[in-house]
């Protein structure tokens, strides 16, 4: 079982556990890659360096050189293009804490459903350290360590690809039960006579779930199922690897949404794994009961489990783990 160490404030005897943590887990390492989320301009609630200096400065006093780096973005935005993506993560302040790397160089790895394009620059790193900030997400309930490498660790084609690749296609006679109407987190989800019309659709997958006929089905698979996918292609390809999650500044919308909406829950604490499937689960556990329900579920219609239980099936690891508090 794997351990999944915690603790509610970010203090020097938790940062001393971190520090012994990632001198074993690079033990080795010349440079590895700190995969980060820069956040979207205008953005209030997404990492900023100050945030993440405590753990940059851990790896400086163990010895460990390493870069920032992040993925371009699929839709309109200063981040879909790596050099003003750089740029404006310099502009923020990141540079401060070591060099950044932006770009949509990738390798292409083969999976069941589909082929995904890792980002070559994590796959060649000495090992990959995934910082994730946990807040909520429109597709995948929340977001943390598997949606920051589902996601985020793979080209804007790849992400295209797993939302198309999601979108709902009906087939059938509509019972006109409209449960699939109600399970829209977009609310652009219509029955009509002739069955859903979809409107606005992010593919997330649930009016799949919700039919109780079995007749909306994903175009190639669910978006969970597509996103672990993902998250486990790039995981292989990784040389070593640790989790450290941020369970603070937790909103509605993904860090990618320049506004994401307001705060569904309390500042729960910070985790830290060697398993990204167990910290994802901790991390759901502890905001929800924290929260004394499932805030997830609440705001965004899907508590995000979904995707923890499809990486755990994929092999990625255990969301059965011991939670050590420090």
């Amino acid at each position: 079982m794997p351990t999944v160490f915690y603790s509610e404030k970010l203090d020097e005897k938790f940062l001393n556990k971190i520090r012994e943590e990632l001198r074993t887990a690079f033990k080795g390492c010349k440079k590895i890659a700190i995969k980060i989320h820069f956040g979207e301009p205008g953005n209030k609630y997404a990492f900023v360096p100050e945030d993440i200096k405590p753990i940059t400065n851990i790896l400086k006093d163990v010895g460990l050189d390493f870069f920032l780096f992040d993925s371009s973005v699929r839709y309109n935005s200063i981040r879909a293009n790596p050099l003003t993506h750089k740029k404006y993560a310099i502009k923020k302040g990141w540079g401060e804490l070591g060099e950044i790397v932006t770009n949509d160089e990738f390798i292409t790895v083969k999976a069941k459903m589909m082929d995904y394009e890792v980002c070559k620059t994590l796959a060649d790193a000495d090992g990959v350290l995934v910082i994730s900030h946990v807040k909520g997400h429109l597709c995948s309930g929340f977001g943390g360590a598997i949606k920051n490498l589902g996601m985020g660790a793979l080209t804007p084609k790849s992400k295209g690809d797993i939302h198309s690749g999601a979108s709902p296609v009906f087939s059938g006679e509509c019972k006109q039960c409209r449960a699939c109407e109600l399970a829209c987190p977009m609310g652009t989800l219509k029955v009509t006579a002739d069955g859903p019309e979809f409107g606005l659709c992010f593919s997330c997958s649930d009016c799949i779930y919700a039919c109780p006929e079995g007749l909306i089905k994903p175009r190639v698979a669910p978006f969970d199922y597509l996103l672990a996918e993902g998250a486990s292609c790039a995981q292989k390809k990784f040389k070593k690897e640790y989790y450290i999650s941020y369970l603070t500044n937790i909103v509605k919308l993904c860090d990618c949404n320049s506004d994401p909406g307001k705060l569904i829950a309390k500042d729960s604490g910070f985790l830290a794994s060697s398993d990204i499937v167990a910290i994802d689960a901790a991390s759901h556990d502890i905001i929800t009961k924290k929260a004394g329900e499932d805030v997830f579920l609440k705001f965004n219609k899907k508590g995000g489990m979904e995707q923890v239980q499809e990486a755990e099936k994929l092999g990625m690891g255990s969301s059965k783990y011991n939670l050590v508090k420090t």
